[in-house]
């Protein structure tokens, strides 16, 4: 049966359909006998209002999109769920998409969203999506980059950790606590975020005296042998403890370091960021450097519905916190 439309309700009424919306959306001027039987036909004929056509013929939609590279990720989901629920109480509905950093889905998505009427996207771009970025400024759409900051764009909000404090943090840290040749595990990708935390690692070493010893060893988690080699040449180099900038790569590297032989944290200390729970349930837990994800949540949130109700976009550095696990435990 086909579904009824605001014309067939106005028709059964026998009256237009402007005064249909009107009782619909409780405008003023209409009389109560009209808009009670207006609202009996409504009743009778089951009659839904497209709430989506309807904002939209007004020139807007209270709907927002989330692109992230991984919602199965935990760090991603997590930020994700929180954006919902401020959206909800906002008043607001989310459309996600995920984009396994292809600058072609990113894209796609966003063309997406825009048919749909979202005017704002939080957006954890990969660094080769700089021209999908700009289509979507060029298409009226406002963009904050979260976790990630692939390019420098007075138009675009940026909310991220502040890495190289992140960094700072953890080193010294491990310093605290009797480490003192530290090297780090990295993927050889193009990502921003792996960029700022090479680099920061790189200049803190140097600033705390240590960079006779700083190396990254770029490592791929798919292949297991290379990475139990490049830990075997770690541990003949004397080193005693390895920072990973990337979550789900330091349990490759924990398991490596299992696997050749060696214990966590005896003969190596092992530090990574935003683990989440998994790093406190694997054996021994896994000291992790974090953002808080509902705050990066309601920041970016806050300051994309500004952007979208004409506010300055703005960058935001979001404080790093430490969370203690067995893997660093003090050496001496």
């Amino acid at each position: 049966m086909r579904k009824p439309t605001i014309k067939d309700v106005a028709e059964k009424a026998g009256v237009s359909v402007g005064l249909v919306s009107m009782v619909l959306n409780n405008k003023k001027g209409v009389n109560k006998e009209t808009a009670e039987k207006v609202m009996k036909v409504v009743k009778a004929m089951k009659y839904t209002p497209n709430k989506t056509a309807s904002a939209l013929r007004a020139g807007y939609n209270k709907t927002i999109g989330v692109i992230t590279p991984d919602l199965a990720n935990h760090y991603f989901s997590d930020i994700s769920r929180h954006i919902e629920n401020i959206a909800f109480d906002n008043g607001y509905t989310v459309l996600f998409g995920s984009s396994d950093d292809r600058p072609d889905k990113i894209g796609k998505l966003i063309e997406i969203f825009y048919a749909n009427g979202v005017k704002g996207i939080l957006l954890s771009p990969c660094d080769e999506c700089t021209a999908e970025i700009k289509r979507a400024l060029r298409l009226g759409m406002s963009i904050v980059m979260m976790n990630r900051d692939p390019l420098e764009n007075n138009n675009t909000g940026h909310v991220l950790l502040d890495n190289e404090k992140a960094v700072r943090m953890g080193l010294v840290h491990l310093l605290d606590n009797g480490y003192r040749h530290i090297e780090m595990i990295s993927n050889n990708i193009m990502l921003s975020t792996l960029k700022m935390r090479e680099n920061s690692y790189l200049a803190a070493i140097a600033e705390l005296g240590l960079q006779d010893t700083a190396k990254i060893n770029f490592a791929d988690e798919r292949k297991p042998d290379e990475l139990d080699s490049i830990l075997k040449g770690i541990s003949e180099r004397g080193v005693d403890a390895i920072m990973v900038p990337r979550g789900y790569l330091a349990l490759h590297v924990a398991n490596s370091i299992k696997r050749i032989g060696l214990h966590i944290p005896d003969d190596i200390a092992l530090i990574g960021f935003d683990g989440g729970e998994t790093y406190k349930i694997v054996t021994p837990t896994i000291t992790q450097l974090v953002q808080n994800t509902r705050k990066t949540a309601e920041i970016s949130y806050n300051m994309l519905y500004e952007m979208m109700h004409g506010g300055q976009a703005g960058y935001v550095l979001i404080e790093p916190e430490l969370v203690i696990g067995e893997s660093t435990r003090r050496k001496y």
